[in-house]
């Protein structure tokens, strides 16, 4: 039996503190001038809304930028996982806040020439309305009612109510009718209403004719890619230490990797993740593996901020404790500075993970790899997988593989592509460690291992990963 002609909704919550730092924000936003001027009665309906004013866009007027970067994974997993539709770069075309008062309510209606809606829900008092979604097929509706076949499932209701929770997204397809309940409660509602539609394409402006070859092309392209610029007036100083501040009751998780590679996890690492956060994702980020003819800004960014460590650092000094209690092994950095990882997506990828390689250099007699993560929740996916190369069965460096990167340069790292090639024939994936924010990744560096990206997730906010070296 196939279900035909249904209609796909979302409700996703999100995480508490992003939840709260929305709240105080938009809090702090109402007692403003300008919430006064832009938020106006509807000339139709009781509710006040600030929908009305063109220029008024809330997520830009108060900053919700952890809101923006969840409406935007959550519209990406709504396209991909419940309408089967290639990934595509989506952006947030209006944006407006809506205020029930006790009584207020909001008639049925549509947001047609947008791809998606959603709703989300700042204040949500017990009794304060629900958004009701009826059928939208007129003919199954009527239907319903003449046979009596109406039931309390979702194929056969009439209706459906989604309850209204603080930090609740709703989304759905724009054409949908939707309308909103009497707010029945003594308090506002207060939500925020956002249409999405595909982004422009990106076209380069054209350039004097002069060279035609393929590198000549590459290079082209590369000039005029975009770059992951940030808004001079965003530029804010920061002490390292206090931004990457970890906690002092640090729980350790012994995740041997299908017993064969002693990997450490360490979740809630950071004290202040979100701050951590906003910092490395709003910085301008320098490029680096940039090789002629490769295909970083072509195909995707893969740049590198570095920071200076200034002892004593917490993190640092934990990570000592760690692998001194783990491994057994006294370990000092490699450098005098941490980096982090800043990668982006131009154009869909062309494997599910990186390059698999290994961290050891010459010199050291032991190290271990320190990977951080700082997306937040609903920016999360995939992660870092391990790895045995195929030709010998091995987990770490050996002469089949030094003669085969050899033989097939493709195989390692070179700075010319971030996928590489061959990497199903000549790499079994032995396990994963899943991305989560604040979760510190620790293994010694001579096992292979790479980033993995199960989906397209990384068009609209950068992958980051803070990475560090503990050497012996």
């Amino acid at each position: 039996m196939t279900l035909v002609f249904s209609v796909p909704l979302l409700v996703e919550d999100i995480d508490a503190a992003a939840r709260d730092a929305i709240h105080a924000k938009v809090t702090a936003y109402l007692k403003t001038e300008r919430a006064k001027r832009d938020i106006v009665p509807s000339p139709e309906e009781s509710v006040a809304t600030s929908y009305y004013k063109n220029e008024a866009q809330v997520l830009a007027d108060v900053d919700l930028s952890e809101l923006e970067q969840f409406v935007l994974a959550t519209a990406r997993t709504f396209l991909e996982k419940a309408l089967k539709l290639a990934p595509r770069r989506l952006e947030i075309d209006r944006s407006w806040i809506n205020i029930f008062k006790p009584g207020a309510q909001e008639a049925q209606h549509s947001h047609d020439g947008s791809l998606l809606s959603c709703s989300y829900y700042v204040e949500a008092p017990k009794d304060c309305g629900c958004i009701v979604l009826p059928d939208p097929i007129g003919a199954r509706r009527s239907y319903r009612e003449f046979t009596k076949t109406v039931g309390s499932d979702a194929l056969t209701r009439r209706e459906i109510a989604v309850e209204p929770q603080p930090g609740r997204l709703v989304m759905f397809e724009s054409w949908l009718p939707h309308y909103v309940q009497c707010n029945k409660s003594a308090q506002v509602r207060i939500s925020i209403a956002m249409n999405l539609r595909e982004a422009p394409a990106q076209v380069a402006m054209p350039r004097a004719r002069a060279e035609t070859t393929p590198a000549a092309a590459v290079e082209q392209a590369a000039a005029s890619a975009p770059l992951p610029l940030a808004k001079s007036a965003d530029a804010k100083p920061f002490l390292l230490n206090e931004l990457l501040d970890v906690h002092t009751d640090l729980k350790l998780d012994l995740e041997a990797i299908r017993d064969t590679i002693p990997a450490v996890v360490v979740d809630d690492f950071l004290k202040h993740p979100e701050e951590a956060r906003d910092v490395v994702g709003r910085a301008p980020a320098a490029n680096w593996k940039h090789e002629k003819g490769g295909k970083n800004f072509v195909d995707y960014y893969d740049c590198r901020l570095r920071f200076p460590i200034r002892p004593p650092n917490s993190m640092i000094a934990a990570a000592q404790q760690i692998i001194r209690h783990v491994y057994s092994v006294d370990t000092r950095p490699s450098d005098a500075s941490v980096d982090v990882n800043w990668f982006r997506q131009i154009h869909e990828k062309r494997a599910d993970f990186a390059v698999p390689h290994s961290d050891m250099t010459e010199g050291v007699r032991r190290s271990f790899t320190c990977i951080l993560y700082l997306n937040r929740r609903e920016e999360c996916s995939g992660g870092t997988a391990f790895f045995r190369f195929r030709k010998s069965g091995s987990l770490v460096f050996d002469e089949a593989y030094a003669r085969a990167t050899a033989e097939d340069s493709r195989l390692a790292e070179t700075g010319l592509d971030y996928w590489g090639g061959g990497a199903g024939q000549s790499w079994e994936t032995v396990g994963t460690v899943d991305m989560l924010p604040g979760r510190l990744l620790m293994f010694p560096s001579e096992y292979f291992h790479a980033a993995h990206h199960p989906q397209n997730s990384f068009y609209d906010f950068p992958r980051l990963t803070l990475a560090f070296w503990m050497v012996a």
